[in-house]
């Protein structure tokens, strides 16, 4: 097996017709032979990888791609980010960041790998991380020279566009808009273009309709709808842009109409917020909820917060604070504000000071320039400790909200454990806990309250058993570290 080049013509000629499972069962054995040739031919080992991960061996993959860095360290930075792409398109957002990172470390300016990374970051909702990402791609890209600026052009359209929605998540409207235009100027004559038109559009609405401009993202969003009249999202946010104008019949008729569409599984979560805040039908609110419950598992942090208001409304303020502490324990990386915003009221009704001052604390940390916040945890620090009575037992569900007991949270938020970390593997930010007569369950440093700060072997922990629905397997949430 030493004919590299005809071994490499065949992995290319099977990569073409599609053919990985041959690519892999002809020559997936390679590193089982390192004293072959084939064994040191970058091309080869990267085809190779390439198969292995349209076949989804990850250990493959990163075994070829690290042997093509190790054999050509000049450009091991492109290697390691083909690894992180890998995972990246199976949205494995943090173990791709640990890859991105790898790869800047020995190649800093990486135009591409600087994009993806803060394209990831936004997917794990760290928008100010997000921006300094992208701000830093913008800024390689001006500053390269322009036989490079042509090359790398279409992946900095992306960057700008990215750019424009993380600045305006942070409230950053003027700088949104820049990065909007600059985006749509450099986009401008492509053919085909980086960034579909409706996107463009659809990305304008949305900056309008944060800035309170309703008629400028009415504008914008049919426009947009015009382009793509079967999309689900542009129809929600025009319903949007009714509820806030007053008109309440069409917003209503908007949000039913994007729920009937193709992929309108998401419209279920509009609605049912609009039904519980606006009109108040809570019968039809948890219905909706339930549904996108249901149907869109990477919403449940946002429904669960709807589904705890709720709860609130007919005076289970118990039922409500798990559903607001299971929303917190599936949105990672330190929470969001809504969700702690509101554990830390229901626990502040509850007569439970220390867990509300514990979520003011992270709110705090999530924003530190947030001043209600701030203050409010301040005067939660010097309150005096008090016993109070334990609250009364929540009432039973009314027969009409019935539907909400398909979507109880089957821990109580102070059913919790007590557990020991018994292995942590902080390079890929997960271990396993011992608990109670022996047990072992995983954890992931997302799930941890502070991270993994102070987590090694022996920290002491307290924790909630949950679900991971990926995995089909329990896991430690909402895990808080002793003191």
């Amino acid at each position: 097996m030493s004919d590299v080049a005809s071994i490499l013509a065949d992995v290319r000629s099977l990569a073409n017709r599609g053919a990985h499972h041959a690519i892999v069962a002809r020559y997936g054995g390679l590193d089982d032979t390192p004293e072959e040739e084939t064994w040191n031919s970058t091309e080869l080992l990267f085809e190779i990888g390439r198969a292995f991960g349209m076949l989804g061996n990850e250990e493959k993959v990163e075994r070829y791609l690290l042997r093509c860095a190790e054999l050509a360290p000049r450009r091991a930075a492109v290697f390691h980010c083909a690894i992180g792409w890998y995972f990246q398109r199976k949205k494995k957002w943090t173990k791709a960041l640990r890859w991105y990172d790898r790869a800047l470390a020995s190649f800093p300016t990486y135009h591409l790998c600087l994009f993806r990374r803060g394209y990831c970051l936004e997917k794990l909702h760290r928008p100010r991380e997000t921006v300094e990402a992208l701000a830093r791609a913008r800024d390689i890209w001006e500053k390269a020279p322009s036989e490079q600026r042509q090359r790398g052009r279409g992946v900095q359209v992306q960057v700008l566009f990215h750019l424009s929605r993380a600045l305006r998540d942070l409230g950053e409207f003027d700088a949104a808009a820049d990065a909007l235009d600059a985006c749509c100027a450099l986009d401008e004559g492509s053919d085909p273009p980086a960034i579909r038109p409706e996107h463009m559009l659809a990305n304008r609405g949305e900056l309008n309709l944060r800035r309170g401009d309703l008629e400028a993202a009415a504008t914008a969003f049919r426009e947009a709808r015009a382009l793509d009249p079967a999309s689900s999202y542009l129809c929600e946010r025009l319903g949007r842009v009714h509820e806030l104008s007053g008109d309440h019949a069409a917003a209503e008729a908007a949000y039913h109409e994007a729920a009937a569409l193709p992929r309108g599984a998401f419209a279920f979560l509009a609605l049912g917020r609009f039904q519980a805040r606006v009109s108040g039908d809570l019968p039809g609110a948890a219905s909706a909820l339930v549904e996108a419950l249901r149907r869109v598992p990477a919403a449940e942090p946002l429904v669960r917060v709807e589904l705890a208001r709720i709860e609130l409304a007919v005076g289970r303020r118990t039922a409500a604070l798990r559903q607001v502490e299971r929303a917190l324990a599936c949105r990672r990386e330190g929470g969001f504000a809504e969700g702690l915003r509101l554990a830390a009221d229901i626990c502040a009704q509850l007569g439970r000071a220390p867990d509300a001052h514990r979520y003011l604390e992270q709110l705090v940390r999530l924003h530190p320039g947030e001043a209600d916040a701030a203050a409010r945890a301040a005067a939660s620090a010097a309150a005096p400790e008090g016993h109070l009575p334990p609250p009364p037992p929540d009432p039973a569900l009314p027969p009409a909200l019935a539907v909400l007991g398909d979507a109880a949270v089957g821990a109580a938020c102070d059913d919790r454990h007590d557990g020991i970390v018994d292995r942590f593997f902080p390079e890929k930010g997960f271990g396993f806990l011992r608990y109670g007569n022996g047990e072992s369950i995983f954890f992931h440093v997302t799930q941890c309250e502070d991270g993994a700060d102070g987590i090694s072997v022996g920290t002491r922990v307290t924790f909630v058993v949950g679900h991971n629905a990926k995995k089909g397997k329990p896991q430690a949430e909402v895990v808080r570290r002793l003191t």
